[in-house]
């Protein structure tokens, strides 16, 4: 679960700059922290319910079987963007359906900002959750090998809560500075994204010796006992 907030923690700037001009029309009514709080709770419940989706679907088709192969390919994918061999994450073949789903989105988006209902703000965080965006694809990636849909929910929420220092803090980075904070941050995720691709890829073989030695004595003592 340290990988999901890590992740969060490393991609929340990222987050920041993409979804920033939203959540600054959306939060910038008082009172302002807790809009802020709806709105991201809104968001990361999206997150939630996503990976509950993704580790159900992996466990219905049994993808857990391929859990070190998938493991250490997201690990390669990290560890290349760690190093910045690659700068992002592209998905081919799906641009012209994520623009129609963004373009959905942002119309919604727009009819509840108008709205001035107290659910409006958290609806709103809802439609944020559901914006493309390829750090959440990767994280939601790792989810389809998780065993249960309980761990899924779990692992996007740490997931989403990494992301709160930033996107919490938002008006305050701003008065800082933005740029000047994007620099050294980009630094920062990008030692993030390194360790996080090292363990993805050293735990296939960390993991994997040690649960052969653990169905081998399963398999040992029923055989020994009566």
């Amino acid at each position: 679960m340290w990988t999901a907030i890590v992740l969060g923690l490393a991609g929340s700037l990222h987050c920041a700059g993409m979804c920033s001009p939203l959540a600054m029309a959306v939060t910038a009514k008082k009172p302002f922290v807790i809009n802020k709080v709806v709105y991201n709770s809104g968001r990361i419940l999206i997150y939630g319910l996503l990976g509950a989706l993704a580790a159900a679907f992996g466990s219905l088709f049994s993808l857990t079987a391929y859990q070190s192969v998938l493991s250490f390919l997201m690990g390669v994918i990290f560890l290349l963007m760690g190093v910045g061999a690659i700068t992002g994450v592209q998905i081919p073949y799906l641009s012209n359906l994520l623009n129609k789903l963004t373009s959905a989105l942002k119309r919604l988006f727009g009819f509840w900002l108008q709205k001035k209902q107290n659910g409006a703000i958290f609806v709103m965080g809802m439609l944020n959750g559901l914006l493309p965006c390829g750090l959440t694809y990767l994280a939601l990636t790792y989810c389809f090998i998780l065993p249960s849909a309980a761990e899924g929910f779990a692992f996007m929420l740490l997931f989403g809560f990494g992301t709160w220092p930033v996107m919490i803090g938002l008006s305050w980075l701003m008065s800082l500075g933005f740029a000047r904070l994007t620099q050294n941050y980009k630094r920062m995720a990008m030692f993030a994204f390194s360790v996080i691709g090292i363990w993805l890829m050293v735990r296939v073989f960390v993991q994997h010796p040690m649960a052969h030695e653990t169905q081998n004595k399963v398999l040992t003592e029923e055989v020994i006992c009566p």
